[in-house]
């Protein structure tokens, strides 16, 4: 029986970490999920046990800021999220650390040094060292819990890649991609979407749909541009779901369409009702200078819902995707390949039920929960040799 502490601190969410839960109950290692004090996220659900470390940046809240030295830290470039008591994780046969630029990252690194404890990692960046961690200490704080590792997982071979720039060994990377909930994202044939909030008439319309933070990195402005050609054409609508990052003109162009439904939050819980009253999820992301898509789990959600998906060809979207299959994929910043792609999808009923049945059926068999878990548990075993 192996015995896993893994460390997300302030990022432990219920649904990052189904398939160490799903690990967890079938099989022999036991997992133990170390979150933050104060945490982000309600882990009463979870069914893995879970311990507290105290978060000593994300304490304080000032001027108006949740977690306000945490994010002070990071915009400074910066290793942030120290936490206290990791000394008790000498304890375990493996501690598995989210991410390698964290401060509890670092202290990880060190504890596992001390002892006899293993450290594991996953990674998810697409960039190494991307600008906004171009600080000596961020360097050197990433250098060492590089170092330190004997074992780390990524989730797509281009952030594999990027990991191999930061100068980790190939032979200690392993593939392993973000799961979802296929039990909790699926096809439903007629949703009951009356208490979200949503236009009563809006089965009636074909809907595209966008799950994501409205901004420049996400590819919003050229989604806009592409839906004024497409609103001309076709009985669309256009739902917006995130926090609105925009220019006041962008915003504005979004509040005054009656075709575009633009909501900042619908409870998680909900999400699987929006995708089954959408016909075709989009997510055109585009490179920035710090950063590029690192897998799009909203594609997803949107595939094991039996969405046709639309995405760029960014980050490890492709990845994701099966271009042709389940998606169409395009070229980023280009306006009139959206508008290529949503079109044919639109006009096609049929086409977007053979994309979206293929999309499903990838997702079930290469990205739930249970399959990941499987590849999780030879993953340790492998690393433990």
């Amino acid at each position: 029986m192996k015995e896993v502490a893994l460390i997300a601190g302030p990022y432990l969410s219920p649904d990052s970490i189904k398939p160490w839960e799903h690990l967890h109950n079938n099989s022999e290692i036991n997992v133990t999920a170390f979150e933050s004090k104060p945490p982000k996220f309600d882990t009463s659900t979870l069914s893995v046990p879970v311990e507290k470390l105290h978060w000593i940046d994300g304490k304080a809240d000032l001027f108006g800021h949740e977690y306000f030295f945490a994010k002070a830290l990071r915009k400074l470039r910066f290793p942030s999220n120290i936490l206290t008591g990791m000394r008790k994780l000498r304890e375990y046969d493996v501690i598995h650390i989210l991410e390698n630029y964290h401060v509890f990252s670092l202290q990880a690194a060190l504890v596992a040094r001390r002892s006899n404890t293993h450290l594991f990692m996953s990674a998810g960046e697409n960039i190494p060292y991307p600008l906004y961690q171009r600080n000596p200490l961020q360097w050197w704080t990433k250098k060492f819990v590089n170092d330190s590792v004997d074992a780390v997982n990524t989730t797509t071979p281009k952030a594999k890649r990027a990991l191999i720039h930061e100068g980790v060994d190939h032979e200690k990377i392993s593939v392993i991609p973000n799961a979802v909930d296929t039990s909790k994202f699926e096809p439903i044939s007629d949703p009951n979407i009356s208490d979200l909030s949503l236009p009563d008439d809006i089965g009636d319309s074909l809907n595209i749909l966008f799950v994501h933070g409205l901004k420049e990195q996400k590819g919003v402005p050229y989604l806009l541009d592409a839906f004024e050609q497409i609103r001309t054409d076709f009985d669309a609508r256009l739902i917006l779901l995130g926090e609105d990052r925009l220019s006041d003109e962008r915003t504005e162009i979004i509040h005054d369409s009656d075709d575009i439904i633009w909501r900042e939050r619908i409870p998680y819980s909900e999400m699987s009702k929006v995708y089954n009253i959408s016909d075709v999820s989009i997510l055109p992301s585009v490179t920035m200078v710090n950063n590029q898509e690192q897998f799009g789990v909203a594609v997803l959600e949107a595939m094991a819902c039996g969405l046709p998906t639309v995405v760029t060809d960014v980050g490890g979207l492709p990845y994701v995707v099966e271009a042709g299959e389940t998606s169409r994929v395009i070229q980023e910043r280009s306006v009139d390949q959206i508008v290529s792609a949503l079109e044919e999808l639109l006009e096609s009923s049929r086409l977007r039920s053979r994309l979206g049945k293929n999309g499903r059926e990838r997702v079930v068999s290469e990205f739930c929960k249970e399959v990941v878990a499987d590849q999780l548990f030879e993953y340790y075993k492998n690393g433990l040799r």
